[in-house]
């Protein structure tokens, strides 16, 4: 018999590997309807969690999922518990064909941090400066003095802000039947892992776009960063539409490489007529974003959630990289029989805690001398027909 030594790191990396392979049958198992069985002690699966939460089988959730009580903050009571890793992971997932994972996915979308504490400090260039002439607002005010030689350098230091991202709590409940939870638990795993999920990547995109900032993360729509474009008048509505389009592409801060169109689903039909004299402006299938459709080349995304046609904000055509989004670090679930006791129904509450906000606080100016020529990376129609 031949003898196998291994040393302490060696023998983690084999414990873990093999911790990846059961993970992923398991996963594979579940997503093509196999049935795997019941939860032996110590395994476990979101099922056999929520079960756990239902019961407040506080032993288990610790010695199994490593799960603990989620804390608040704002009032210093005990929350829901922690959402373990994989499961979280699973429920991130399913928001993978939605507007908002997608954005993020294309490498358009806004920039993700996450923490574990109660408040993130980002130092954020300030850009929205008017620049000297040989420098640009998009270094904040750094430049490079030309020198005699022997001569003293001059002074050229970057202007830094600090930002603080505060998370904020958003919840969202599910009701199910008692007999359910307490007879079929795995059978509300599917469920809850998609309602939560999609409820989550809903809730980014919506936030992003439209935000008011209080209570909850500031969108770009409104923004004072925000530049608004008046609408064409005075020709056809497709010469109206393109026109209006290409003063919004002028306004675009340069260089603005992951750039994309969000708009209101029924602008569709409109933009789809847009021309420059034969040329179609629109393109279909362009590039892998939501409809893979382009404007002017840059891609083009729907969304409900913006406002209808003719409102102002309805058409946004926006470099995300400029926005971020800060996520508190692990959702919550907690449970209730009390809710809604006489309807036999158990409640399941899902947490979740994010802060979001451009990045800039104003439009950036020029370095062309002029003094009030601006663009931004966040470019909105006004209202107009």
């Amino acid at each position: 018999m031949t003898e196998i030594v291994m040393n302490q790191s060696e023998l983690a990396a084999e414990i873990a590997a093999r911790l990846r392979d059961e993970v992923a049958a398991a996963v594979k198992a579940q997503s093509v309807g196999v049935a795997t069985g019941p939860v032996a002690e110590s395994e476990g699966s979101f099922g056999d969690f929520l079960k756990c939460v239902a019961f407040n089988d506080v032993q288990r959730l610790r010695a199994v999922y490593k799960s603990t009580k989620a804390l608040d903050e704002t009032s210093g009571a005990s929350g829901g518990f922690l959402v373990p890793t994989q499961f979280e992971e699973r429920i991130r997932a399913v928001g993978a064909p939605m507007l908002f994972d997608q954005l993020v996915a294309a490498g358009r979308g806004p920039l993700m941090l996450r923490t574990n504490a109660a408040e993130l400090a980002l130092p954020v260039l300030e850009q929205d400066q008017t620049p000297n002439v040989e420098s640009s607002a998009l270094v904040g005010g750094v430049r490079l003095v030309w020198r005699e030689q022997s001569a003293d350098v001059q002074e050229s230091e970057p202007k830094f802000e600090q930002r603080i991202f505060r998370p904020h709590s958003a919840d969202a409940y599910v009701a199910a039947a008692t007999e359910l939870i307490t007879d079929a638990p795995q059978a509300l795993e599917d469920t809850l892992v998609s309602l939560f999920g999609r409820a989550y990547a809903v809730l980014k995109a919506r936030v992003m776009l439209r935000g008011t900032g209080v209570g909850q993360p500031r969108g770009i729509v409104g923004h004072p960063a925000a530049i608004s474009v008046t609408r064409a008048t005075g020709g056809t509505q497709v010469e109206n539409d393109t026109n209006t389009i290409l003063q919004m592409i002028q306004r675009l801060l340069p260089g603005s490489a992951t750039a994309v169109w969000i708009a209101h689903p029924f602008w569709r039909s409109r933009l789809m007529a847009t021309r420059l004299s034969e040329t179609l402006l629109y393109t279909v299938n362009g590039q892998s974003l939501v409809y893979g459709d382009t404007l002017a080349g840059i891609p083009i995304a729907y969304s409900e959630h913006l406002p209808t046609v003719t409102s102002a904000g309805s058409l946004v055509l926006a470099d995300l990289s400029y926005y971020a989004m800060v996520e508190r670090a692990s959702f919550s679930v907690a449970f209730s029989e009390h809710v809604r006791f006489l309807k036999r129904q158990s409640v399941w509450l899902f947490g979740v805690r994010i802060d979001g906000a451009p990045l800039v606080n104003a439009p950036l100016i020029l370095a062309d001398g002029a003094g009030n020529n601006t663009v931004s990376p966040f470019v909105e129609i006004e209202a107009g027909s």
